[in-house]
């Protein structure tokens, strides 16, 4: 920590794989240099509309309120 911080100070370029995560400049890249709309728009077109409008159907309904009955009765 005491390196990055030395090199930030002296403006020399931090090593890949640094301690300091927010110094790292691949993992900054990795994580957040990405277009975010067109990560949804991809979501969205590969079966995420399906999802969303999806209708629960009885048995799903069913099932979960089975599946909460015994947390229910904890409290109850």
């Amino acid at each position: 920590m005491r390196a990055a911080m030395a090199a930030e100070l002296e403006g020399k370029s931090i090593p890949d794989g640094n301690p300091n995560q927010c110094a790292d400049k691949t993992k900054t890249r990795i994580q957040f240099d990405y277009d975010a709309y067109a990560e949804v728009e991809r979501w969205w077109m590969s079966g995420g509309r399906e999802r969303i409008e999806a209708k629960p159907s009885l048995a799903g309904v069913a099932a979960a309120i089975v599946a909460v009955i015994p947390f229910l009765r904890r409290w109850w």
